[in-house]
């Protein structure tokens, strides 16, 4: 059973548990450890024979780290407390400090060398005794049996004889107890472990336990027995140590350090009780101490060696025997062929890959030649094959790599691709030749039909470079011909009728055609008329005939649906045999090759060649030289057209000259990059200048020059893009001397007949005058505007606009409120008239401000009365809320007002909410105006309230009371209405 004390000491959860635990095992082991060690005699009451301590701290570093250096104090004090003697502060400091710091240095140097806790080099166990052992443990000695020389505990004469003691008994307690802590409590990954299997067979049990008890037998006969004079002096201390090296020989390195602790312990328990061979050869106990020491020292370093070394040794025959095994699986199951031969040609191993590629067993090839069996004498190209095979004997280096023919058992024959190795022994004589091969017989027959291939691709590239050769030939030709149609005049001068004969010559002497047409379709495409048919067999030309839609709808669809008809043989070809009966047959026509012409992006009709003789097939060239023909056709057809489009021109400009030149309006032309080309002298007169020419020097760039807003000339443009033209569009230009105008365009497209852009031109009108007075009327309209809405509602305004006669609405919920300046009489007695209209301005336009924050809408005022409403024209649910807001800042804008004017000014307010009637009456000064009981009952509220308080109805309460601060005033009587219950509004209400 392998025991990890990490994971013995792991059901701590945290972090802080498992080293608390660690810690705590480590000290009562440590205190332990030492109790057991003070019970056996020694040489100085101070220093034990052996010192298990020392060998639990080390352990303890190596597996838990440094950390753990709280647990040797906690042991030193659980020692002290078991065991009390003479407590000395500086002893126990001193014991203290060395034994922590002979761990801590043993630990951190064995880790430097890499030291593995589980001893299965020698190298570690070495480290373990020189570093752990030997040096480190001079620490602890030094450091404790100075502090009880200085606590005055041993003299000067007995301090060396201390430090000797407790360094060897350090010392012992390491080599003793550290490797046998570290193998026991650390997973044993070695060499023996490897050996010992799950479940362990009886007899090596057995053999274990007979060994387990000759060891201990021995021992205890050796060490425990007291022996006579006559038999002590005969070596018997070294009767155990057949047995030790049998432990390490047979069971591996616990054995080994399981016997050396069980032989030194029974010395040391022998020696302690006057037995042993120590005794009897010693002249008192302090030197059978130091040979039980000394003794024991070699009987531990001797265990520990002899076990790494033959833990070392298993594991390297284990990984050779593994070696081994994958090196033969490895050459068994390659996938290759792999042979040895002898100098002498004898193939002495065969794989089984090879076996079965040639066909032989082992028995059948080992021991026979190559040549006969898997090489023959020649191959089948008849080279030698039996030379080649004796120069790779006598010179392999050269040999490294070579291909060749075999032959396998059946006679069949393989190629084989040869890596060559030989293999020389130590004094550099050929021992024999490793051979590794590859089956390439698949690539060999491959290269094989590669080269017969490559054969053929010659013949072919042969012939095919003839005919590219004879296809340049050709092209040269077309090139020629078409360069020369370039340079034709009838082409470029619009004569079409000749140039459609040069073009149908050229396609039929060049393409060695019978017959070359031309056919245009008419609008519809309902029929095509052939303009020019060229017959090379009679060298004439024809024209005039028609093809019928009707008569041809297969040939026809054709024609829309492909890019060309190339028939090989347009007697049965489905697009073209609608002209077998009455034109293919009779004329000898086999094939057709028909190129569509397109004139404006459209096709308007085809270039048809016809070929007498065997049927042909038309090469790309070709198709691609009728294409360059139709371009030809398409080049001429637009030449003539553009001819009688200028001869067109030159007449719309004779016939509209006078009319351009002595219009009223602006007349122009313009590219579409905003260049004029022409202009009339209204044009030039509009625009400031004093000739055409100057005009046309000066405005270059229309877009930039002329309009004001420089996106203008883009509207414009994008306009007459997706309209054709545009009509009556009024822009800002800039005239000659940079002043600015307005101006009224309108404009269209010029095309050609085939839709394609040519220029601009249209009519410009300088309406500066008519802008001038419709902004003059604009402004008058405003003003008229701004009086009206300070006399109504802006939506009473609009409707009034719209010439409704009489405007009456009833609104069913609406807050009316009267103000009034209590005392204004008294004080118009005291104030000049103009004081008095300044001071009825200044507090009734303050009304106006609050009125226009609040939303409200100001009715009236009547003298020293101010009239607000809310909810109208505009309806509005809070109108309530918005009229008690603005009383209360009447109130304190009046508060205000005495206060900056010196003034005992006050006012009286009413309210009241409910239906009313609101219109505007009259022709003459005409005002808004309410009606209705609710406006009455609001003036009562006013008349019949107290200065400084706003007086509110029963309905104006029952709106506001939940927002607002009211008191009850009780019943009043009021004119008209009788006992009211009313209310005064005080303030608005905090809300929690």
């Amino acid at each position: 059973m392998n025991l990890n004390l990490n994971q013995f000491i792991r059901f701590p959860q945290s972090r802080i548990g498992r080293y608390l635990a660690q810690v705590t095992v480590l000290a009562i082991a440590y205190a332990v450890g030492a109790r057991l060690a003070l019970s056996i005699q020694g040489v100085n009451p101070f220093a034990s024979s052996v010192w298990p301590p020392a060998g639990i701290a080390q352990a303890g570093f190596l597996l838990f780290g440094k950390k753990v250096w709280p647990a040797i104090v906690l042991g030193i004090f659980l020692l002290n407390f078991v065991n009390p003697t003479e407590q000395i502060f500086a002893v126990w400091l001193g014991g203290n400090i060395g034994a922590i710091l002979q761990a801590v240095f043993a630990a951190t140097v064995l880790r430097w060398l890499g030291f593995r806790p589980s001893l299965e080099r020698l190298k570690d166990v070495v480290n373990l005794i020189l570093f752990g052992g030997l040096i480190s443990t001079q620490i602890s000695c030094t450091i404790g049996s100075l502090s009880i020389y200085l606590a005055g505990k041993v003299d000067l004469s007995e301090y060396w004889s201390l430090r000797w003691n407790w360094w060897l008994g350090d010392a012992m307690g390491v080599l003793i107890l550290t490797p046998l802590i570290l193998i026991i409590f650390r997973p044993q990954v070695t060499a023996d472990r490897l050996k010992i299997k799950t479940h362990l067979p009886k007899s090596y049990l057995i053999w274990r336990g007979v060994w387990l008890i000759l060891l201990i037998g021995v021992s205890w006969l050796v060490f425990v027995s007291k022996n006579d004079a006559s038999i002590s002096r005969y070596p018997l201390e070294y009767l155990p140590f057949p047995l030790i090296i049998w432990a390490a020989l047979q069971f591996g390195q616990r054995a080994a350090v399981l016997a050396s602790l069980v032989v030194s312990s029974i010395a040391i328990l022998g020696s302690s009780n006057g037995g042993g061979p120590f005794i009897a050869k010693s002249e008192n106990i302090s030197q059978a101490i130091v040979f039980l020491q000394a003794f024991m020292a070699v009987v531990t370093i001797t265990s520990l060696l002899l076990a790494a070394t033959v833990a070392e040794r298993a594991a390297a025959e284990n990984s050779l025997r593994e070696s081994e095994i994958k090196y033969r699986e490895l050459v068994e199951n390659a996938n290759s062929i792999i042979v040895k031969l002898e100098p002498n040609g004898t193939i002495t191993f065969f794989n089984e890959f090879a076996e079965i590629l040639f066909g032989y067993n082992q028995e059948e090839i080992l021991g026979k030649n190559a040549v006969g069996t898997i090489l023959p004498q020649t191959d089948d190209e008849g080279n030698n094959l039996e030379l080649v095979y004796n120069e790779i004997l006598q010179n392999p280096d050269r040999f490294t790599n070579y291909e060749n023919e075999n032959i396998r058992r059946d006679g069949s024959r393989i190629w084989v691709s040869w890596a060559n190795k030989p293999l020389f022994d130590a004094a550099g004589e050929l021992q024999g030749i490793l051979c590794i091969g590859t089956d390439i017989t698949d690539r060999r027959n491959a290269e094989i039909a590669l080269q017969k291939l490559n054969e053929k691709l010659e013949i072919r590239v042969e012939e095919r470079t003839n005919a590219l050769k004879q296809s340049e030939l050709q092209l040269q030709k077309q090139k020629s011909a078409l360069i020369d149609l370039a340079k034709n005049k009838a082409l470029n001068q619009g004569d079409l009728t000749k140039a459609l004969q040069e073009i149908t010559e050229t396609a039929s002497r060049t393409l060695e055609v019978a017959r070359s047409s031309v056919w245009l379709y008419d609008r519809p495409k309902s029929k095509m008329e052939c303009l020019d048919l060229f017959d090379r067999a009679v060298n004439q030309h024809s024209k005039g005939m028609e093809l019928a839609a009707a008569d041809y709808p297969v040939y026809f669809q054709a024609l829309r649906e492909e890019r060309a008809i190339a028939a090989f043989d347009a007697q049965k070809d489905f697009r073209t045999r609608e002209f077998e009966e009455f034109y293919l047959i009779p004329l000898g026509i086999t094939s057709m090759l028909d190129t569509p012409i397109q004139i404006g992006g459209e096709i308007a009709g085809i270039l048809c060649l016809e070929h007498v003789g065997m049927p042909r097939n038309w090469t790309i060239e070709e198709q691609s030289f009728a294409v360059s023909l139709t371009d030809s056709v398409t080049f001429a057809v637009e030449a003539r057209e553009r001819q009688r489009a200028e001869k067109a021109l030159r007449q719309a400009e004779a016939k509209y000259r006078s009319i351009f030149e002595n219009a009223i309006v602006g007349i122009f032309q313009t590219t579409p990059d905003g260049e004029y080309l022409s202009v009339n002298p209204a044009l030039i007169r509009i625009y400031g200048y004093s000739s055409c020419e100057e005009l046309m020097a000066n405005l270059t760039d229309i877009n930039r020059q002329l309009y004001v807003d420089s996106e203008q000339r883009a509207q414009v443009i994008e306009l007459m893009r997706t309209n054709g033209k545009v009509s009556d569009l009024e822009s800002q230009v800039y005239r000659q001397d940079g002043s600015i105008i307005w101006i009224a365009e309108n404009a269209y497209t010029v095309c050609d007949i085939h839709g394609n852009l040519l220029y601009y031109e249209g009519t410009v009108e300088d309406i500066t005058t008519r802008k001038e007075a419709e902004a003059a009327l604009r402004l008058e309209q405003e003003k008229s505007d701004r009086l009206l809405l300070n006399v109504l509602p802006q939506a009473i305004a609009e409707r009034l606009k719209q010439d409704q006669s009489i405007i009456a609405d009833t609104f069913a919920e609406v807050t009316v409120l009267f103000a009034d300046i209590v005392g204004f009489t008294q004080i118009s007695s005291q104030i000049s008239p103009p004081e008095l209209v300044s001071l009825l301005n200044d507090i009734f336009s303050t009304f106006d401000r609050l009125a226009q924050k609040h939303g409200l809408e100001k009715i009236k005022t009547i003298g020293d009365a101010y009239m607000v409403v809310g909810g109208l024209p505009v309806p509005r649910s809070d109108h309530a809320e918005a009229i008690a807001q603005m009383a209360l800042d009447m109130q304190q804008a009046i508060i205000d007002f005495s206060h900056t004017q010196n003034q005992d000014v006050s006012i009286r307010i009413g309210i009241n909410s409910g239906p009313v009637v609101a219109g505007v009456i009259g022709i003459k000064k005409f005002i808004y105006d309410l009606w209705g009981d609710t406006v009455n009952t609001a003036s009562r509220m006013e008349s019949h309230g107290l200065p400084g308080c706003i007086q509110v109805t029963s309905a104006t309460y029952d709106i506001l009371q939940d927002k607002y601060l009211l008191e009850s005033r009780g019943t009043i009587e009021v004119k008209g209405k009788g006992e009211m219950n009313t209310y005064f509004l005080t303030g608005i209400k905090l809300v929690s």
